[in-house]
């Protein structure tokens, strides 16, 4: 067993002692003994006997006595080995009071800690005591402060006397800046700070890693050797701590300066460095030495660079060259592993080739969509489609009449005219909803060089690990973070699956519990958690804790619901400090842009490190995702996870940059439209788990059965010795207490108008061809003619007469105003969901007239800001008793609102995937919610189809595919859907034509 040695101050020496560990106890080892000692605590040994054969250090028979000076000078990683306490991250500001010249003037040194705060310090010879905390000083701050206490013990003495006390101060002086500072020009205050090891600050840029040296103070390393002493009866020695990812030594603007300013690229490293006027850093020898390869190696090649980010020590010590050079190259450097380990580089963005996922995709939708405006037609792929809803959306929010358009202006009329039918909320079953579009997302950095990843889409080139991690309080529901909830008993079941998983080492984990579930309150309660065991590994011996921030991510209109559900279920400021990262929070995030500047400095991205935690969008993580990439955080949550189920979308590519000690996916529809969307989002929870994209698509197939419940067991059983991966219950599996759920479907005949329309798209649609765009626009057809057959309609719904024409024209509109009056008879409150937003407006306008409402009913949907969302939810939720009426559009509004003030759902239209459904009727239907709740779905049936009509024919498509879910893991929507309704709905196998 190795040596361990300890070491008492007094006044003048310092008493160091070494013990063995024999047995069930400690021996002390005489001197004698020492020098024969191998590894780091030999050479520490041979050091010490080296004072004491040049008489500065004196030996009893079991200890050595070292003056403070010579303690001062001992390199540092001799210090750690001595297990003497780590440098000071104390800075000392020396003032002096009167002059040098007078009987009277002294020097005063003020103590202040690395948040500049200041402290009452006693120094002890080399060693500085703040309360029961002690530091090291280092050798020229050490000279200077015994000459400084040499000049203030002459106060009274003659000129001669004091001047010549002044000389020893000067001369420390120079030592500790670097130059001279005369007895008349020391009139103000000097500020010194002592930096004994150092990070680096990777920036990514288009020739590799640019390598930036951050000052730290100095702290334990962990012991290197074989032998080293092992824990025992619950103890863990000093020697064997990690690496403590200090903060940084300076203040970020004289970090920056020192970085930018100071630290050259041809100069060696200097003893001491001027930050600002009065204003120094002395640099600890080893970390000159540490210093000068860091220089060297910014002028390297781009892999040599990178090779040395991803291990400087060797290097260090090679240059160190010394026997303990590997021990005290461990002490230099602090590993802070800022970008995570699938970030390659920087390069241009280059969406993944997916040419068998396109294929597979291909019977949802027509390859394009033919656009005619002002007489051209132009065929438009999906996702340039997209691009143009989105420029049409941007412009109606700020108010501005024109967008172009492949170089052509068009006013937002006709392009709104032209697209209209084709918007998301309008495409075939599987097509990707419409991104929502933020408010406060303006001022985004457009830079087409993005982080480059390693990928899983052809093959496994970036795979988790899953080291444990150490558990410091007990594992149970802290229920003193908590403020007055308590947990339900799925809630606490789901928390102790947190802490396993998080504790097994998994990188990350998918909390896919059904919608009104809490899933917001599991994680809050997780992340408490998880900062109360930080905090106390932080205190105790159990290595280094996780640092850095808990990041969430959620959609716009879900982020201060976040904040609110923190203030409701938390204790005060149980997570720490917030800082938001969108709207005015974003703005005051946004860097000034320098001649320096980079999109790596987009945001301040030391508030973002030292932030406890912080809430941001989709949309601002990609726009900024090379400032967040520089954020090592200990928790990023996923919220809406489905969010990023696209590989091809800058969305995705943003959230896997993000380097995270762990990751919480929060999702109600971990598929939405393709099984590839589990895939996608497990490659950010646990990348490699699933294989690769190429492999897992050729496998599971709607048909494989076996593949598919193969992975359901993959994800929701115990593998590996982990805990499962993903967590999904259901309401009705596990909920006790909720009150009744009943669906009410209404099988109700089209009145004329509507069934002549609607016999006329069958009609033409069998003379017409097969194809898969011929087929979507035969559906789109008829699902829009059974929602109305003039759709809003050219009328003034504010005229009494006008607005029941228009709702006696429709069958499912008809049904609807017959259920909103009982249901106002009754007192109570709805919801209808309705996408086409030409008839949301007149429905809502109809809806006030008709029922005599003294409002119109709001309406959420894509065009409504997600700030607002909340807001209008909120009023409401706290609305006063009675009937009440709230209009919204399934994929804005169908996610993350809590609703239950009202207890009916309407379907006036619905949505081709019975996921989006499920999470529309969840708005009401969830914890919270006191009555009987009924889902009522109103269908037009056509008089000579009956069950053949669009309606009939999608219903049972819905509940087909909802009953496959429940069984495996299989899509909520299959490729032949689209053909299976048309054959149904045109009557292509066998069916006549409709009368």
């Amino acid at each position: 067993m190795t040596l361990t040695f300890s070491c008492s101050f007094l006044p003048d020496v310092v008493r160091i002692e070494a013990k063995r560990r024999r047995l069930l106890k400690w021996v002390a080892v005489p001197v004698c003994d020492w020098a024969g000692e191998r590894g780091g605590a030999g050479v520490a040994a041979r050091v010490l006997m080296a004072s004491v054969n040049s008489l500065e250090g004196r030996a009893g028979e079991d200890y050595v006595l070292l003056p403070h000076a010579n303690v001062a000078k001992l390199p540092a990683s001799i210090a750690d080995q001595l297990n003497m306490p780590a440098l000071s991250m104390l800075s000392v500001t020396l003032t002096f009071d009167g002059r040098v010249d007078t009987p009277d003037g002294t020097i005063r040194a003020r103590w202040f800690d690395e948040h500049t705060r200041p402290v009452s310090a006693k120094r002890v010879g080399a060693f500085v005591q703040v309360g029961d905390q002690t530091s090291r000083l280092s050798s020229s701050l050490f000279e200077l402060l015994e000459a400084i206490d040499g000049f203030n013990e002459s106060v009274g003495s003659d000129i001669e006397a004091r001047i010549t006390k002044w000389q020893p101060v000067q001369l420390a002086l120079r030592e500790v800046t670097g130059s001279e500072v005369k007895a008349d020009g020391f009139l103000g205050s000097l500020t010194i700070y002592q930096a004994g090891s150092f990070a680096l600050d990777a920036r990514e840029t288009a020739n590799g890693p640019d390598l930036v040296p951050v000052l730290m103070g100095r702290n334990k390393a962990p012991s290197l050797d074989d032998n080293a002493p092992a824990e025992d009866d619950g103890e863990v020695l000093d020697s064997e701590l990690r690496d403590d990812i200090a903060d940084a030594l300076l203040p970020p603007e004289l970090q920056r300066r020192f970085a930018n300013e100071r630290f050259g690229p041809s100069d060696k490293t200097r003893d001491a460095y001027v930050l600002s006027r009065n204003t120094f850093v002395i640099l600890d020898k080893d970390l000159k030495v540490a210093l000068d390869v860091v220089r060297e190696m910014r002028e390297a090649s781009p892999e040599a660079r990178r090779s040395f980010l991803r291990n400087p020590r060797p290097a260090i010590a090679a240059a160190l060259g010394r026997d303990d050079a590997d021990q005290a190259a461990v002490g230099l450097f602090v590993e802070t592993k800022q970008y995570s380990e699938r970030v390659l580089g920087l390069g241009i963005w280059d969406p993944p080739k997916l040419p068998w996922l396109q294929k597979k995709a291909g019977q949802w939708a027509p390859e394009t969509f033919p656009v005619t405006l002002r007489g051209r037609t132009i065929e438009l792929t999906p996702e340039r489609l997209d691009e143009i809803i989105e420029q049409v959306d941007v412009a109606k929010r700020e108010d501005r009449a024109d967008v172009a358009i492949d170089q052509e202006v068009y006013s937002v009329a006709e392009v709104e005219a032209a697209v209209g039918g084709l918007r998301p909320e309008t495409k075939g079953p599987g097509a990707d909803p419409s991104p929502e579009h933020p408010e406060d997302e303006g001022g985004a950095v457009v830079d087409e060089n993005v982080l480059i990843l390693k990928q899983n889409i052809d093959g496994v080139e970036y795979q988790f690990s899953h080291p444990r991690r150490p558990v410091a309080i007990s594992r149970e529901l802290p229920i003193a973070c908590l403020a007055l909830t308590r947990p339900k008993p799925h809630q606490t079941q789901g928390f102790k699956w947190l802490v396993d998983a998080w504790e097994a080492g998994w990188p990350g984990v998918l909390l896919a519990d059904d919608m009104g579930l809490g899933k917001t309150f599991q994680a809050l309660a997780f992340m408490a958690w998880v900062r109360s065991n930080a905090a106390e590994k932080a205190r105790g011996t159990l290595g280094t804790p996780a640092k850095g921030p808990i990041l969430i991510v959620a959609p716009t209109a879900l982020l201060r619901n976040w904040a609110a559900e923190a203030e409701l279920h938390l204790g005060p400021h149980v997570l720490g400090d917030r800082v938001d990262a969108f709207g005015s929070g974003l703005k005051q995030l946004k860097s000034a842009k320098t001649a320096e500047w980079t999109p790596e400095d987009a945001l301040d991205v030391d508030s973002l490190r030292d932030a406890d935690w912080i809430l941001t969008t989709y949309e601002t993580l990609a726009d900024n995702h090379r400032a967040f990439a520089r954020v090592p955080c200990s928790i990023v949550v996923f919220d809406e996870m489905q969010k990023v189920k696209s590989p091809g979308t800058i969305n995705t590519h943003a959230a896997k940059a993000i380097n995270a000690d762990f990751v919480l996916g929060l999702t109600g529809t971990p598929i939405e439209n393709r099984l590839e969307d589990l895939w996608c989002i497990m490659d950010r929870v646990a990348p490699g788990y699933l294989g690769d994209l190429k492999t897992f698509s050729a496998t599971h197939t709607e048909d494989a059965h076996d593949a598919l419940k193969d992975l359901k067991a993959k994800l929701d059983e115990s593998r590996l010795g982990l805990p499962a991966i993903m967590l999904r219950r259901m309401k009705d599996q596990i909920l006790v207490g909720l009150p009744v759920k009943s669906i009410k479907p209404y099988r109700v005949d089209m009145p004329p108008e509507q069934s002549d329309a609607y016999a006329r798209a069958v009609r033409e649609a069998q003379s017409g061809d097969r194809t898969p765009g011929t087929m979507l626009k035969v559906i789109h057809a008829l699902r829009s003619i059974s929602l109305h057959p003039n759709g809003g309609g050219d009328i003034d719904p504010y005229d009494p007469e006008a607005a029941t024409k228009w709702v006696t024209e429709s069958a499912r509109v008809r049904q609807v105003f017959s259920i909103l009056r009982a249901i106002e008879k009754n007192g109570e409150k709805a919801l209808v969901f309705l996408e086409h937003r030409d008839v949301q407006t007149t429905f809502a306008a109809a809806a006030a007239t008709l029922l005599g409402l003294r409002s119109e009913p709001v309406i959420i949907n894509g065009t409504t800001p997600g700030a607002k969302r909340q807001d209008i939810v909120d009023r409401f939720q706290n609305g006063p008793p009675g009937f009440n009426l709230m209009v919204l559009s399934p994929k804005a509004a169908g996610v993350g609102l809590t609703i239950t003030a009202a207890n009916h759902v309407i379907h006036l239209s619905r949505w081709w995937n019975p996921a989006v459904e499920d999470q529309c009727n969840d708005r009401v239907y969830r914890i919270g919610q006191s009555k009987p709740v009924t889902i009522h779905v109103p269908m037009a049936l056509h008089p000579s189809l009956g069950d053949r009509s669009f309606d009939a024919n999608l219903d049972r498509l819905l509940e087909r595919r909802r009953s496959l879910s429940r069984h495996m893991l299989a899509p909520p929507v299959g490729e032949a859907d689209v053909g299976v309704l048309f054959d149904e709905a045109v009557g292509t196998s066998g069916a006549g034509s409709p009368q």
